[in-house]
């Protein structure tokens, strides 16, 4: 079949379908060629510049490509989330968004789930929701068909600054609560004095008054002396006139 000509509709068609997302599945880290189906795959997988690059891979070549896809991985979780849980697939989709990402298929790792749990047991990501304390099980297929069986959506994960920066913020923080912590107790033992200091107070008051004796004075004579008044109150004459007479 022969190349769409440059300006046809047919070549818009297929370099708008290059621009976006193609599936992981078909996409050769290697030679770093994104296929557009399976069969596509197929032929590029046996064409003579594929085999002879593959001959040519070791197996440094492979921890090379796990150790930089774990540290874009963790560098975009670190840029974008920092310490805030996300669900392992949502994160996952956005780390894919970029096409020129090293793919988990050129990785030491067959599924996402041994992946963020291998980042659990180092100690690099917190995994929410799922036991990771146990070993690899990256050579135990009863243990590898337990892993594929976890729901994906169960899988929280958050990310562990370790950074010097982030360490010093912590001790800061840690520092000011454990002040703010002093100040409270500090607080609350002079209310308590203020407390007892009142209640000795009032005590010692009650003891004094059931000591101290009842004094009261003797009652005083009340005299009364009655006078006569020295002159009498006089009549006054009626000096109304008879309007009739």
């Amino acid at each position: 079949m022969g190349r769409a000509e440059y300006g046809t509709a047919k070549y818009a068609s297929k370099q708008m379908k290059a621009r976006g997302l193609q599936k992981l599945k078909f996409y050769c880290q290697v030679c770093q060629k994104q296929c557009r189906d399976d069969n596509g795959f197929k032929l590029h997988i046996k064409s003579p510049s594929h085999v002879r690059k593959i001959s040519q891979i070791s197996q440094a070549d492979i921890e090379e490509y796990t150790k930089q896809f774990e540290n874009d991985f963790l560098r975009l979780m670190r840029l974008t989330h920092g310490e805030k849980k996300i669900e392992a697939n949502k994160f996952y989709n956005e780390y894919i968004q970029d096409k020129d990402h090293i793919h988990m298929n050129a990785t030491r790792f067959t599924s996402l789930t041994k992946f963020i749990k291998y980042l659990g047991q180092t100690g690099k990501i917190r995994v929410h929701g799922v036991d990771v304390s146990k070993g690899d099980n990256d050579h135990d297929d009863d243990n590898a068909d337990a892993d594929d069986d976890v729901d994906m959506g169960q899988l929280i994960i958050s990310y562990i600054d370790n950074s010097q920066r982030n360490l010093l913020r912590r001790e800061k923080l840690q520092e000011l609560a454990k002040n703010e912590k002093s100040d409270q107790e500090i607080k609350m033992m002079l209310l308590q004095r203020q407390m007892e200091s009142a209640a000795e107070n009032a005590k010692e008051d009650k003891e004094e008054e059931e000591i101290a004796p009842v004094v009261r004075e003797p009652a005083g004579t009340v005299s009364l002396q009655l006078g006569k008044s020295s002159s009498r109150s006089k009549k006054k004459p009626n000096t109304r006139k008879n309007v009739f007479q």
